[in-house]
């Protein structure tokens, strides 16, 4: 499927398995876990791709920037409550001048797992390439597993890249500042999760208020639940 509007694109709504998203288009898609997805940008594309996986299944998606001045942005949040989740996220850059930055926020709970390969691949000659990518995964129980490969295959020498993976619980001083005030340590949890998640999915606020309202409710009643009868 060829994007060539600019608008907000459910990708569950798209029949093709490969989405070509054209010349200065601005184009946002949500994932709503459609696996083995293409995701080509041309030249001067601005795309930005959000995503919630929280059930087991395997997700891969790639993302192809083969004109210059494109720019890609990718935020997923994974959340293992009750299941195992595998995902692949791939990025290759064959232009000059394009930029990525891809964040994952992970939730990850009692004896379950997520399985993460980031492979980022930057071909030879090209120059004034941007790359980013953060990790943070968040550990709500004692007993847990998770792997997460970055793969860095750059060929380039005028590269400006990062990453980092963070690897945490929930700050005790966070909550024992917040379980002074009167709330109870699920209701703790519950606050600082939801910062985080906010700063993933802000910018959906700006392309889709009522969607970005009905996500953040139904994510934040995901974890209520779960901590209701953990």
């Amino acid at each position: 499927m060829i994007i060539k509007e600019n608008w907000f694109y459910m990708i569950s709504n798209i029949s093709s398995w490969e989405i070509v998203v054209w010349e200065w288009v601005v184009a946002y898609f949500f994932d709503d876990w459609k696996n083995n997805v293409d995701v080509y940008l041309w030249k001067n594309s601005y795309v930005e791709f959000y995503g919630l996986l929280n059930s087991e299944n395997n997700h891969s998606i790639s993302f192809y920037q083969n004109e210059f001045y494109s720019k890609l942005k990718v935020n997923y949040l994974l959340m293992s409550f009750d299941n195992s989740i595998k995902s692949k996220i791939y990025s290759k850059t064959s232009s000059d001048n394009s930029e990525v930055d891809i964040k994952i926020l992970s939730l990850v709970w009692e004896n379950w797992n997520i399985d993460i390969d980031g492979i980022v691949e930057i071909d030879e000659w090209y120059k004034k390439i941007k790359w980013h990518l953060l990790e943070e995964n968040i550990f709500l129980a004692n007993t847990w597993k998770i792997r997460w490969v970055p793969t860095l295959l750059v060929r380039s020498d005028d590269v400006e890249a990062s990453h980092a993976c963070k690897i945490e619980r929930i700050n005790d001083d966070e909550l024992f500042y917040l379980r002074s005030r009167g709330l109870n340590r699920n209701d703790s949890l519950n606050i600082i999760l939801e910062s985080k998640i906010k700063v993933i999915f802000s910018c959906l606020s700006m392309i889709d208020k009522w969607f970005h309202q009905e996500l953040l409710e139904n994510i934040i009643n995901l974890l209520t639940e779960k901590m209701t009868n953990n």
